[in-house]
């Protein structure tokens, strides 16, 4: 019986070669074709929104607290192509594309209608754009493809500028909370300093904790750096989360650090410091210290990750 079944097992899997590569190859022009509708879709897209999409690009060059926008598409484009045999593995077309398009519209027209500032217009068109956009990757790839690329996806909406009123809520909060880490560290050095708001007075000398000194951009860039990480290092959503949300403190930290530190150096050694380089340029040595905090995070979080993953494993 053996030997009267070798002679079938030869044919038949040397039969199913040519056939495997049809599918593949029809595999293959079924995804060019999405492509190139997707990429025409984009461009259509970006001719719609270039107004608004070109002022974007010249906002950013212009307000260094919104530098980082022109690297936001980029690093969604390589998280896309890095995970695109998960992504576009299981693709169809889906009819679900008009609701974020109606919501799209909506928004654009709502944007034209009401009495907005330039800046929350702005951030009104980009996410319209945004919003517009996934509804045509939506449409072409289906919901399996949107689900994988999920992050990739809502990763683009930190190219959105902060309307005025989320901006300067966040700016206070950061100014509130660094005069107070600031506070605790004069108390922890004695240092002779009397607090008043967000001045603090020393023997002929007063620093005042101003919007300015908020550290509203490096603690955006902390944060935008600390999703990415969250995603790239870290498996479990505790465990993301726990990071992302960690991240805020250490930001209110970094401010604190460096109000304290400028203060103390303009207090004890020169009080050109407060305006020397230490205050201009001095913000990448506290954002180097936040990030080395951020790190040892998420080292820690890695750690638990892999205990309770064991853990489930043995358990199962």
């Amino acid at each position: 019986a053996p030997l009267s079944l070798a002679p079938l097992t030869g044919p038949v899997s040397k039969g199913h070669k040519p056939a495997m590569r049809a599918t593949a190859t029809m595999t293959e022009k079924r995804t060019g074709t999405r492509n190139l509708i997707f990429a025409l879709f984009f461009i259509f897209s970006a001719f719609i929104y270039s107004p608004y999409l070109l002022e974007l690009i010249a906002f950013s060059r212009e307000n260094e607290l919104y530098s980082h926008i022109l690297f936001i598409p980029v690093v969604s484009a390589y998280l896309m192509y890095s995970n695109r045999k998960k992504i576009f593995s299981q693709t169809s077309f889906s009819y679900m594309v008009f609701l974020p398009l109606m919501t799209s519209l909506a928004v654009f027209i709502a944007a034209q209608k009401t009495h907005l500032s330039e800046n929350d217009f702005l951030s009104a068109m980009v996410l319209s754009w945004a919003v517009f956009v996934c509804g045509g990757f939506w449409a072409v790839y289906g919901t399996k493809a949107v689900h994988a690329a999920m992050f990739p996806v809502a990763f683009l909406l930190f190219m959105i500028p902060l309307p005025e009123t989320a901006l300067d809520s966040i700016t206070r909060f950061l100014q509130s909370w660094s005069a107070k880490t600031a506070w605790q560290i004069f108390n922890i050095a004695g240092a002779p300093v009397q607090r008043d708001g967000y001045f603090f007075h020393l023997p002929g000398l007063t620093v005042e904790v101003a919007k300015q000194c908020s550290g509203i951009r490096s603690s955006m860039a902390l944060f935008i750096s600390g999703v990415l990480a969250a995603h790239l290092f870290l498996r479990t959503w505790p465990a993301k989360s726990a990071l992302i949300a960690v991240v805020v403190p250490i930001a209110v930290l970094k401010n604190g650090l460096r109000i304290a530190a400028l203060t103390l150096s303009g207090y004890y050694i020169d009080e050109r410091m407060l305006y020397g380089s230490l205050h201009t340029n001095g913000g990448m040595l506290f954002f180097a210290i936040a990030a080395a905090l951020a790190g040892a995070g998420i080292w820690f979080l890695r750690s638990i990750e892999r205990k309770t993953l064991k853990k489930n494993a043995a358990g199962a």
